[in-house]
């Protein structure tokens, strides 16, 4: 039997704290897959925001209504406004969400950025980047690729072509944004991500201007990092030794 990995809600704790921690979940996901990295910073004391997306924590129908421009309209509202109550503010994103807290880190003055499974190059490129903008208008959902012996499906169960070919419009982008990014970076990759391929690893890292740079590669986590996961304690500490640092 099939598990849905789904979430309605939004997340914010310990408002009254000066060090804000934005958390962004991926493409097609919920707040499901960053709900545990939430609420295990909660316990450190940090502000905690994690929203739904435009499109997301919704259906399907909802989700391919939404615009790239959506995306960065939320989280840069969001980001604005945890800046406004903030000494320091941190970004944490997952997928599509490393994606948009890259674009985050090339527009604030942000203390810190966490990237992990970031999907700025897709593995099937040439479906995604030829076919997707030719058909999205006719088949409104395509089966989601899951790895094979994984019966749990993190937010909806096929993908929002529509939405898929924002998430194409929404990588050309931050591709010519990345290079303003100065801000302390955590760059996570697993080498057992079936979707973000290892070249996205290369593609921030050379593509920053940090100064400070830490990568983590871990050897057993799927592709959603800050979910339960064998290297799941890892990533949390180092998340929080990055921020801490």
């Amino acid at each position: 039997m099939k598990t849905l990995k789904f979430d309605k809600n939004n997340y914010e704790f310990n408002k009254e704290n000066p060090i804000g921690v934005y958390l962004i979940h991926g493409f097609s996901n919920t707040t499901y897959e960053v709900k545990e990295l939430a609420q295990f910073l909660s316990t450190k004391g940090f502000h905690i925001v994690a929203n739904n997306l435009p499109g997301h924590g919704t259906n399907i129908a909802e989700c391919n209504k939404a615009k790239y421009t959506d995306w960065i309209n939320k989280v840069t509202q969001d980001v604005a406004q945890l800046a406004s109550i903030s000494k320091e503010i941190y970004i944490v994103g997952c997928s599509m969400g490393g994606v948009l807290a890259l674009y985050l880190a090339s527009i604030f003055p942000v203390n810190g950025c966490v990237v992990g499974g970031t999907v700025l190059k897709f593995n099937n490129p040439r479906k995604i980047n030829y076919l997707v903008p030719l058909v999205h208008k006719i088949i409104k959902r395509s089966r989601k690729p899951i790895g094979k012996s994984s019966k749990r499906f993190y937010g909806y169960e096929s993908y929002p072509l529509s939405a898929l070919n924002e998430f194409r419009k929404l990588n050309k982008v931050v591709m010519k944004q990345i290079s303003k990014i100065t801000s302390p970076m955590l760059i996570i990759h697993s080498n057992s991500d079936r979707l973000s391929i290892k070249e996205n690893l290369t593609i921030v890292k050379n593509g920053v201007k940090s100064i400070k740079k830490k990568i983590l590669i871990v050897e057993k986590s799927h592709h959603n990092l800050f979910d339960n996961n064998p290297d799941q304690l890892l990533i949390f500490k180092e998340v929080l030794n990055f921020i801490n640092h």
